[in-house]
């Protein structure tokens, strides 16, 4: 990952939301008082890190696993291992604009798979894991006043993202949109093409089967959660509890369009916290907490993994974060919907 690759594909204007990001974690930290949070971090029990890595390291290999599954079905055929070796090295760069993106590009260049395929993979994967975490997180939604109201929007949210991709009639208004906006109208091909894979694999029975590997990923991320907010105050909030939190924060980052959603899961988590019940300083230390043992310790594993990828797939560095162009034009937007 040089420098120069950096510079080349990372425009300073694409930076700008992630200084907002860090910008919001500082604000959190000195709103909780940072002589608060330093106490509440002196009581963290020393146990709960080794699990909670664990119980990242889990979530990790899980999702390498349940990609390669979607990806095997567009016709790839890496073994497992190397998917799931891909798929980690990815989140090198998943606080980056690249975010999610970064390891289906490196599944493009190491396995000769089409980029908008391997797109329509990761959408498909990240669509599932956010409906369960919000289907899992409304049990907690019942206990908190007026919550459950805000799943329900972000149900709904999802599965409209699920009823554009499905129903032809909603996708020729996005696709008209696409045609008749300036900048985006040179990815119409690129569009359609990610559609037609995306629905190919919704209607697929496996998809929907093998989905019980994504439940098994969002429980891992909800334990991780709670062992941390656990491990600063015993029996703080229950796994329930824990798990509406985390959708709700998972929904937060995604709306603010912050790669990562740095700044904005933090807040989210904050606040609820404090709404049921946790002081400021507790809720801050388990939200920054949180980053670190998932997202931090992800994009450590990350490095590492795309050192190894790297020299074993012969990958061009950042520079393979340029999509190559579809060998052959798209069917027409007519037969992806019949």
């Amino acid at each position: 990952m040089s420098v120069t690759a950096l510079r080349r594909h990372l425009r300073p204007a694409q930076l700008i939301p992630i200084g907002v990001g860090l910008g919001a974690i500082v604000a959190l930290v000195v709103v909780a008082n940072p002589a608060a949070m330093g106490s509440a971090l002196s009581h963290f029990a020393l146990i709960a890190i080794p699990v909670a890595l664990a119980l990242s390291a889990a979530y990790y290999v899980l999702q390498g696993v349940r990609w390669h599954l979607l990806l095997h079905d567009i016709g790839d055929r890496l073994t497992v291992w190397d998917t799931i070796l891909l798929s980690v090295a990815g989140q090198a760069t998943s606080l980056l604009p690249f975010g999610e993106l970064t390891r289906a590009i490196f599944v493009s260049e190491a396995a000769g798979v089409d980029f908008a395929d391997a797109v329509a993979t990761v959408t498909v994967q990240e669509l599932i894991l956010m409906l369960i975490l919000i289907l899992i997180a409304i049990p907690g939604a019942l206990s908190v006043h007026r919550a459950l109201a805000g799943v329900i929007v972000a149900l709904f949210g999802v599965l409209a993202l699920f009823a554009v991709l499905l129903v032809p009639s909603l996708f020729h208004i996005v696709h008209h949109a696409v045609e008749r906006t300036p900048v985006l109208r040179r990815f119409t091909a690129q569009v359609d093409s990610f559609r037609q894979e995306t629905v190919v694999l919704l209607q697929r029975r496996d998809t929907l089967g093998w989905s019980v590997i994504s439940v098994a990923g969002a429980a891992a991320e909800i334990s991780l959660f709670w062992v941390v907010i656990n491990g600063l105050h015993p029996g703080e909030i229950s796994w329930p509890m824990a798990s509406f939190v985390l959708a709700a924060s998972y929904v937060g980052g995604a709306i603010s369009l912050i790669p990562g959603g740095i700044g904005a899961s933090e807040a989210t988590v904050v606040l609820l916290l404090i709404s049921v019940g946790v002081d400021p300083a507790t809720a801050t230390a388990a939200a920054l907490l949180q980053r670190v043992a998932d997202k931090g310790f992800g994009t450590l594993l990350g490095v590492i993994a795309y050192a190894v990828a790297r020299r074993r797939f012969h990958l061009s560095g950042l520079s393979a974060l340029r999509p190559k162009p579809p060998a052959a034009p798209p069917p027409s937007l007519e037969a992806a919907g019949t």
